[in-house]
């Protein structure tokens, strides 16, 4: 296996085997990606990039707003339960485990009331922020109402 440099800070792996079929491998790849996804395993993962093209898309202000709204709306709540606490192996493999589990069990008396309490603070922001923009959409409207289509143009020309 070889591994060149390019241009950019990105590397390009070549394998040079003649029994290895890449195509394959990468479908292989694709076909287990789309099979998690439709499992929903990576819909708790921050997909950073992925949020970054979306917003990129984003043609006006207005859409990168209720863009953020429903990322929010999605992330509110914050998962306060147990989760899997896997062990390194080794001889100290299974004791550690043991331990951060005692240690956990201690602690969650203490962050479980913290971690609730941030959870309805972060619940009741985005309930606040679908009120306002409903209140917004609604004002906007009436003020379309109002307002006559050739007037809003000349407001929207004068911004510029």
């Amino acid at each position: 296996m070889t591994t060149e440099k390019t241009s950019s800070t990105d590397e390009v792996f070549s394998i040079d085997l003649d029994d290895i079929d890449v195509g394959e491998i990468l479908r292989a790849v694709k076909e287990r990606v789309e099979e998690k996804k439709a499992a929903g395993v990576y819909d708790k993962y921050n997909l950073v990039g992925i949020t970054k093209l979306e917003v990129s898309q984003a043609k006006s202000e207005e859409d990168f707003l209720r863009y953020r709204l429903k990322a929010l709306l999605k992330s509110w709540e914050i998962d306060i339960g147990d989760f899997e606490i896997p062990s390194k192996g080794g001889i100290l493999g299974r004791p550690a485990v043991w331990l951060k589990k005692l240690v956990w069990f201690l602690l969650k008396f203490y962050t479980f009331r913290m971690f609730t309490q941030q959870r309805d603070f972060n619940l009741q922001v985005v309930n606040t922020l679908q009120a306002l923009d409903g209140k917004i959409e609604k004002l906007s409207q009436r003020l379309d109402a109002v307002l006559p289509a050739s007037a809003a143009k000349d407001e929207g020309e004068d911004n510029r």
